[in-house]
């Protein structure tokens, strides 16, 4: 399965509430329209719960992720004329940024009943290698009984018209939690918050309400 996670800032000017409405309404249902696409989700960002270096990284007020069975699926959908054509028209009616991240996909997406809290961190790494970092954010995960996926980056595109990320994401680390407390706690400086400070250059953890469309 291939899986694409697009970083979407919200239009100038435009209220959260009707930004998630078109987001969820007009613009959804063009998207559905594309063939090959398995599953399809929303993540609303709720707030930032934690960033390293200052200012959040990234300027993100949701994250999409598509999934597609595979990678023709996927590039006969982005070649589409909804993919190609209407999407991108669509686009500047809500958005004023968009940065798309093709990702490979380590961990475990299934079966969200157990965790119900979501949270997104974005990354840049720093020293660490890619093979370090997961180690180190897998061994946490698996002594706090954390749910983990790690998605990681493998190309970035950019729409013309609209605003994108100077410095794409390396990837994308989703953490399930029992409450927005437990995910509160974990970011109140905590050991993912010293392992985060050790290995990547910067990072935003993103508390997300997630809708799921297919």
């Amino acid at each position: 399965m291939k899986k694409r996670m697009t970083l979407l800032a919200k239009k100038e000017g435009l209220s959260t509430s009707d930004f998630r409405n078109y987001w969820a309404g007009p613009h959804a249902a063009l998207a559905l329209g594309m063939d090959g696409i398995s599953k399809y989700t929303h993540n609303r960002v709720d707030k930032v719960l934690w960033t390293l270096n200052g200012p959040p990284s990234f300027c993100i007020d949701g994250i999409v992720e598509l999934y597609f069975r595979d990678e023709d699926a996927m590039r006969d959908a982005q070649a589409s004329t909804i993919g190609r054509r209407h999407i991108p028209a669509d686009e500047p009616n809500f958005l004023k940024g968009w940065t798309l991240c093709i990702v490979d996909t380590e961990g475990d997406e299934t079966g969200t009943s157990d965790r119900r809290v979501k949270v997104i961190v974005p990354f840049l790494l720093g020293a660490s290698s890619k093979e370090t970092f997961a180690l180190a954010i897998t061994q946490y995960a698996g002594k706090t009984g954390q749910r983990l996926a790690l998605n990681w980056t493998a190309s970035t595109a950019r729409r013309e018209r609209l605003w994108s990320e100077p410095s794409p994401p390396d990837g994308l680390a989703v953490l399930w939690f029992e409450s927005v407390a437990a995910a509160h706690d974990a970011f109140d400086e905590g050991a993912i918050c010293s392992l985060l400070a050790t290995h990547v250059a910067n990072a935003t953890a993103y508390l997300v309400d997630e809708l799921s469309l297919r």
